[in-house]
């Protein structure tokens, strides 16, 4: 007659006491006497008993556990040992070389927590994925021509010389990374100084740097004599924005434990500001007049960053029709 098989219950895995529990067709579990359970597979192969393990308790269900016993047994009877059969696996996966994707996984995963904004990671992905090396490609094989074919494309269209200094800077990082853990060795394909300075035009040669369009100093108090005429979120958003010289980003996240409204200052935290330090902001009577009246149980100019700009450039009666940028009135701020 045939062993019965099935024989535990879920129920009685998670309240099992020390010792080996059949289940039944070479599955056991075994329980430690210090409470640490695990799947085990026992079988004879050509007159020797093996004990295989398939994966603790914790982690494996009991019907995962039998699945996993089901594949070792069709092995046996193939003739197979399944313990050496796993070996020769895990084996030929080892000796796969290591692909460019799984370097830019890594090496995001471990710098992410350094980033101040979760953008930073959606732009390493987003320009490594549109034209960077392939993912399946080893990482042994991104060469200095396997750079440049990512390069020169966009070195040669001109606009996009900031978008291929910032891959060429990302790819520089991950294979260096990659050469700290062993991956690759030699000198660096995408390092500029020495080397690609050699092989493409320089970036300031190809596109020069464009400022953000501003608005001349002498029009900017009859523009925000215009936002005051009409009371809204964007309206308002960009009004303290002017008022405070502050950045697009700065202004929409401000939170109104940064505001001391009886000090008349804004206190923006490190993490908040480009160069990770604090900025403490005085506040002008006019701007500490725009948070009159909004609720406090949301930040005061919560908006998308593309709102202020709307409302900059698009043509009335939705917008004010103005042909420059909110970032310019920094540099008008600079002028005063």
């Amino acid at each position: 007659m045939a062993r019965p098989t099935n024989r535990l219950s879920a129920r009685f895995v998670r309240t099992a006491p020390a010792g080996y529990h059949a289940d039944g067709a070479g599955l056991y579990l075994l329980v430690t006497p210090a409470g640490t359970a695990s799947w085990v597979f026992r079988f004879t192969l050509r007159g020797r008993k093996r004990e295989m393990g398939l994966g603790a308790a914790t982690t494996l269900t009991l019907a995962e556990a039998r699945e996993r016993a089901a594949d070792a047994r069709r092995l046996l009877a193939d003739g197979l040992d399944p313990i050496e059969h796993r070996r020769a696996a895990r084996s030929a996966a080892d000796a796969l070389p290591r692909t460019w994707g799984e370097a830019v996984e890594d090496y995001i995963a471990r710098h992410r927590a350094g980033w101040k904004k979760e953008a930073q990671e959606r732009q390493w992905r987003q320009s490594l994925a549109d034209y960077g090396p392939a993912a399946d490609t080893p990482v042994a094989s991104v060469d200095t021509d396997a750079v440049l074919a990512c390069l020169s494309p966009l070195w040669r269209a001109g606009g996009k010389v900031e978008t291929a200094s910032r891959l060429r800077g990302r790819i520089e990082r991950i294979w260096d990374a990659e050469k700290v853990m062993g991956s690759v060795a030699g000198e660096n394909p995408a390092r500029w100084r020495g080397h690609l300075e050699h092989l493409l035009a320089k970036p300031s040669r190809i596109a020069r740097k464009r400022h953000h369009p501003a608005m001349p100093f002498a029009d900017v108090p009859a523009l925000v004599a215009r936002l005051a005429e009409r009371d809204g979120p964007a309206r308002r958003a960009l009004r303290w924005t002017i008022l405070t010289a502050a950045r697009t980003d700065e202004t929409i996240g401000a939170t109104w434990a940064e505001i001391d409204a009886e000090r008349a200052l804004w206190t923006i935290p490190p993490s908040r500001m480009k160069g990770g330090e604090e900025h403490v902001v005085p506040l002008p009577a006019a701007a500490l007049a725009l948070l009159d009246g909004l609720p406090r149980d949301r930040p005061p100019f919560a908006l998308s960053n593309a709102a202020m700009l709307a409302l900059l450039q698009n043509a009335p009666p939705k917008g004010l029709g103005q042909p420059c940028t909110v970032r310019g009135f920094r540099s008008r701020f600079h002028d005063w």
